[in-house]
């Protein structure tokens, strides 16, 4: 079990350090975006599956095909297309609180679906984590106005985020191997990315020189947090949940905005409020009793 927990602290490292990454982001549009995040995940995809043993690609069939489709679906088209929705009525403080409580959701899911456990200790350090999280989302900056329309959304969001993770476990328990489900969803996802962005250069654009997107330096920062995110993290985050239920593994990785506030703090130098601190805190602590 204390293998798990450190891949899944492992995994919020790798997470942190995307949202760092697309920060810096300033010159690349939706399509782009996603487009060289896919690219940074299979690549990083290809070489895990290159270099760790046991992958088992053979195993991968029409069912898993599927099954990979609803996962990009839920994780990386639907649940970010709601989630920006959310933003824009709520503010990004309210939206992306709400939208964080997708470890709440796994965990019962898990219990129902897969017989994961879902004890107090389960409960109490997950619902720690989301309060942590909502805290670190205030930047005293940002305070939107409460909508039925964004509530819904940010609420959407999160169902189909804890949707996506819960068939990544799906994949996991019907025999495939961690680098073998991040191969599938960097091949699905880099599909579906870059037939949206072809679509878009000739139907919306209708710029040639669409493809010099790849020679922007943003677009480096894109690579490198799929990478991170869709590559190293979706791979370690598998290999947790090789060790330990989801209901653990998914609240540790969702700490990740203390990565990334971290971060911003050493590399911006930005300063922290009290409330953000108490976020940090809460994570941190609600991340070590759903260990016990």
């Amino acid at each position: 079990m204390l293998y798990g927990i450190f891949l899944s602290v492992i995994t919020c490292f790798c997470w942190g350090s995307t949202a760092f990454l697309l920060r810096g982001i300033r010159g690349l549009d939706a399509s782009e975006m996603s487009l060289m995040r896919s690219c940074g995940g299979l690549v990083c995809a290809v070489g895990l599956v290159s270099l760790v043993q046991g992958a088992n690609v053979e195993q991968l069939g029409a069912s898993e095909a599927l099954v990979f489709i609803a996962l990009v679906l839920c994780n990386n088209v639907i649940g970010d297309v709601f989630l920006f929705f959310a933003l824009h009525r709520l503010g990004v403080a309210r939206g992306s609180a709400i939208a964080s409580s997708y470890p709440i959701l796994v965990a019962f899911a898990s219990h129902l679906f897969f017989g994961s456990p879902l004890t107090p200790a389960i409960v109490t350090g997950t619902l720690l984590v989301v309060a942590g999280v909502a805290l670190l989302c205030r930047t005293g900056r940002d305070e939107g106005k409460l909508s039925a329309s964004g509530l819904v959304y940010a609420s959407l969001a999160s169902v189909f985020w804890a949707a996506g993770l819960l068939f990544n476990n799906e994949l996991l328990v019907e025999g495939l191997t961690p680098a073998t489900v991040v191969l599938g969803r960097g091949v699905t996802f880099f599909s579906i990315a870059f037939l949206n962005w072809f679509f878009r250069l000739l139907t919306v654009k209708r710029d040639l020189d669409g493809w010099r997107v790849f020679l922007k330096r943003d677009s480096l920062y894109g690579l490198l947090a799929g990478a991170c995110s869709l590559g190293f993290g979706a791979w370690f985050y598998s290999s947790a949940l090789e060790y330990v239920s989801p209901a653990v593994a998914t609240p540790i990785g969702a700490s990740n905005p203390i990565i990334a506030s971290v971060l911003a703090m050493l590399v911006y130098k930005e300063r922290l409020r009290p409330a953000q601190w108490a976020g940090i805190a809460l994570a941190v602590g609600g991340s070590i009793l759903v260990t016990l």
